[in-house]
C-alpha cells in the first residue's frame, strides 16, 4: 500500500512467480484473492509441505522487489483429512495464516489437526 497499486501489483506478479519457481509438478499454485494466494499439494506429507512452505518464505525474504523495498510472506498450512470439505480445509489453512500474522509475520504457522508428528521429524537444514 505505501508505494502504490501498480508497485503493488508488480510485487504481486513477482511473488506469483517465485511460488511457481519453488512449487513441484504436481503442486497447484494460484491466487486466491486480495493479496493471498494458494498452494494445493496433492499426496504430501506434511513434513514435505512444511519443507516447501519454509523454503518459500526464505526465498521471499531474500528476494528483491521492483520498486520496493525488502517483502515477507507468512503462511497457514492445513492437510485434508478424511471428512473436510473445501471450506473446513480452507478455513483451517486460513486460522494457520492469521496465526502466523498474530505471531511477528513471516513464519509458516500449522493448522489444527495437521499430523505434528510427521512434521517434527521433518529436519529443516538446507532450506
Amino acid at each position: 500500500d505505501s508505494y502504490g497499486h501498480q508497485a503493488g501489483d508488480q510485487v504481486l506478479q513477482q511473488v506469483a512467480a517465485l511460488i511457481r519457481e519453488q512449487c513441484r509438478n504436481t503442486d497447484l499454485p494460484g491466487r486466491w484473492g486480495g493479496e493471498e494466494f494458494l498452494i494445493i499439494c496433492p499426496e504430501t506429507e506434511a513434513g514435505a509441505a512444511l519443507v516447501l512452505a519454509e523454503r518459500l518464505r526464505v526465498r521471499i525474504e531474500v528476494s528483491q522487489f521492483d520498486r520496493v523495498q525488502h517483502q515477507t510472506i507468512s503462511l497457514g498450512l492445513a492437510n485434508f483429512i478424511a471428512d473436510d470439505t473445501p471450506d473446513s480445509l480452507l478455513a483451517r489453512a486460513d486460522a494457520a495464516l492469521y496465526e502466523a500474522k498474530r505471531l511477528g509475520r513471516n513464519r509458516v504457522e500449522i493448522g489444527v489437526n495437521l499430523d505434528e508428528s510427521a512434521v517434527t521429524a521433518t529436519t529443516l537444514g538446507g532450506v
